[in-house]
């Protein structure tokens, strides 16, 4: 933890249509806001947005989309510090063509925070957003469905954003 990171369950996080706030657990003061940078995805209301509060960080998943005449739909993690909603590191986790918004899961760990999109799998570092690896599961593509694939390790279970 840093020097700003609150007392340990004295932090309320939400998130909503990209917009994550933290609140004073006590008195229910607002603490700080983030905007997730992007677009809402077309088909998507409210735009796809999730949070996880791990080791004084926060660490957001949300769906969003580029371009002006044809979307491009993708999933971003960013992490903030948890006392001030400063960002810390962002990166994309798929900028892959879709005209549907595909949802996807994200577990944090052990240091990683492991990202599933489609049918792909990638693990960032939580300290310092730097790609680990990206590989493809097992379960193809899902046909004329978007695969959602659930992430578990012991003891913890991934969350979805769809």
């Amino acid at each position: 933890m840093n020097d700003t990171s609150p007392a340990p369950g004295s932090l309320l996080i939400t998130a909503f249509n990209g917009l994550v706030a933290g609140y004073d657990r006590v008195s229910g003061d607002t603490m700080w806001t983030f905007s997730v940078p992007g677009k809402s995805v077309p088909g998507a209301r409210p735009r796809p947005t999730y949070a996880e509060l791990h080791e004084g960080r926060v660490f957001v998943l949300s769906g969003g989309a580029e371009g002006t005449f044809t979307k491009s739909t993708f999933l971003a993690v960013h992490a903030l510090d948890a006392g001030s909603g400063r960002l810390l590191w962002a990166q994309r986790v798929d900028a892959e063509q879709a005209s549907t918004f595909a949802g996807g899961s994200m577990l944090v760990d052990q240091g990683q925070v492991i990202v599933s999109h489609l049918e792909t799998l990638t693990a960032f570092d939580a300290g310092s957003g730097e790609p680990q690896w990206s590989r493809v599961s097992e379960h193809g593509n899902g046909g004329m469905y978007s695969p959602v694939l659930q992430v578990v390790v012991e003891g913890a279970r991934g969350r979805l954003v769809t």
